[in-house]
C-alpha cells in the first residue's frame, strides 16, 4: 500500500514569509526541502485511502482555523547514519488549542501511524511539533541560522487548511478549515 502524509498548512501571508526564507537559502547555497510550508499532522503507512480521506473531511468540519505561533527554532539532531546532517524547523507554539487540534486528530486511524508516522502519533507520547525548513549540514547551522534570524518569517500563522499527500509528495486533496 501507498504511504501517505497529513499537513497543515498556513495562511497565505505565512507562506510568503517561509517562501521568502527558502528563497533566501536557496540563494546562499542552501538545498531545502521541496515541500509547501506546513506543520505535519500525521504520517501513514498501510492504510485505506478513502478511509484517511473520510476522517479529515469529518475532522474538519468539526475544527476552525486556529493560530500557532512560530516564533522559535528547534533542531532535531543527526541520527542513524545521518551523522553529518541535522533539520532545522520552526518550532510552533504549544498553545492549548494547537495541542489539542493535534491530539484530536489522531483520535482516529492512529495505529497506521507507523514507521516515521510513528513520531507524530499519540503512541509515541512524545510527537514532535515541526514545520521543517530543510537537511543541512551541522557545520552550516550557525550561517543558516542568521539567515533564518534575519528574515522576516517568525510571528504568528493561521493554520487554514489540512492537505492530504501520497508519500513522496503527491496531492490528493486539500480540506479547507472552517474559519
Amino acid at each position: 500500500m501507498k504511504k501517505y502524509v497529513v499537513i497543515a498548512r498556513f495562511d497565505d501571508d505565512t507562506n510568503q514569509k517561509m517562501l521568502s526564507l527558502r528563497d533566501k537559502l536557496m540563494s546562499k547555497g542552501y538545498s531545502v526541502q521541496e515541500w509547501p510550508p506546513h506543520i505535519t499532522l500525521a504520517a501513514y503507512e498501510n492504510c485505506d485511502e478513502e478511509s484517511i480521506k473520510d476522517w479529515i473531511r469529518s475532522f474538519v468540519k468539526s475544527h476552525h482555523e486556529i493560530e500557532v505561533g512560530m516564533n522559535s527554532i528547534t533542531i532535531l539532531p543527526p541520527s542513524d547514519e545521518h551523522t553529518e546532517t541535522a533539520v532545522l524547523c520552526f518550532a510552533p507554539t504549544h498553545k492549548k488549542d494547537f495541542v489539542d487540534f493535534y491530539y484530536q486528530f489522531h483520535d482516529r486511524l492512529d495505529e497506521y501511524c507507523t514507521g516515521i508516522g510513528y513520531y507524530y502519533s499519540k503512541a509515541s507520547n512524545n510527537p514532535i511539533f515541526h514545520s521543517s525548513i530543510g537537511v543541512f549540514n551541522v557545520n552550516c547551522l550557525q550561517d543558516i541560522m542568521n539567515i533564518i534570524f534575519s528574515s522576516n518569517a517568525f510571528g504568528s500563522a493561521k493554520i487554514n487548511a489540512l492537505e492530504l499527500y501520497t508519500y513522496p509528495m503527491q496531492l490528493i486533496e486539500r480540506y479547507e478549515l472552517t474559519k
